[in-house]
């Protein structure tokens, strides 16, 4: 007698089956997003110290050209808004990145020839616009120490012109290039008060950034880049603030330890 042919058996996923692998899958992402979130951050960390290092090659390389003199660092101003600042001209680079909406300003600056690449300006982790309307994302997010061949906040001479003429402290203990906060970035010279005989020295000034894990990149003169870790959050400090706790004071007490003396 024949028979009735059987249907083909298909096996798949249960409900149930297909749940917990959704689970294992949701387990497994938490797990790993975290490592890597960590893992851009230290990348973008890396890139900007490596930004910092073209620029402070360059920086060095203007000096070998022009007899040991530092290039120009002064800005035009008056006040405390950041936005009333901007770069001289002939400075390493002019302008104001809040405002400039094209890289002319970059291209413009004595640096610039030295570095052929816009890119080096501005900090990976930096995703700040301008103030402008349209806004656009900001070409710079690096200042240099006023006290190399800049003007301190009361617009005097610089205290050092020429790389030799930095002895105390030594040249890897004075800082040039660094990360700036979004809020308070303006012209090309980053000032921190270290004598109470120009301004009150326990006031920030300019303010160093916090984007990488809560701590700023910075060059210094001898060529290296190192990151510090602050002790306390600059993301919403401002000009003219004195230091908000013990640890923010400490902060600023570093920074100012880094800047070369009389």
């Amino acid at each position: 007698m024949k028979t009735a042919a059987r249907a083909p058996v298909t096996s798949g996923f249960t409900l149930i089956e297909l749940l917990v692998v959704i689970a294992i899958i949701a387990i497994l992402a938490a797990m790993l997003l975290p490592a890597l979130a960590k893992s851009k951050l230290r990348s973008q960390t890396i890139a900007c110290g490596n930004n910092l290092k073209q620029l402070q090659t360059a920086w060095a390389l203007y000096a070998d050209d022009h007899n040991d003199l530092m290039c120009p660092n002064a800005s035009l101003g008056t006040g405390p808004d950041p936005l009333a600042w901007t770069g001289a001209p002939g400075s390493w680079v002019i302008g104001n990145p809040q405002l400039d909406a094209s890289p002319t300003n970059l291209q413009g600056g004595v640096l610039y020839v030295y570095t052929k690449a816009l890119g080096v300006y501005k900090c990976p982790a930096d995703s700040s616009m301008t103030v402008r309307v349209p806004k656009c994302p900001r070409n710079r997010s690096y200042m240099l120490d006023c006290y190399l061949n800049g003007t301190d906040w009361l617009g005097s001479m610089a205290r050092k012109t020429k790389v030799a003429q930095i002895i105390r402290p030594p040249p890897c203990d004075v800082f040039a290039f660094l990360d700036v906060g979004v809020r308070q970035i303006n012209a090309c010279d980053f000032f921190v008060a270290e004598d109470n005989t120009v301004v009150d020295m326990n006031i920030w000034n300019d303010i160093p950034a916090d984007r990488h894990n809560l701590g700023a990149n910075l060059s210094f003169v001898d060529g290296h880049v190192e990151r510090h870790g602050w002790r306390y959050p600059k993301a919403d400090l401002q000009t003219g603030d004195s230091p908000r706790s013990p640890g923010d004071l400490q902060d600023l007490q570093w920074l100012q330890d880094r800047v070369p003396r009389p």
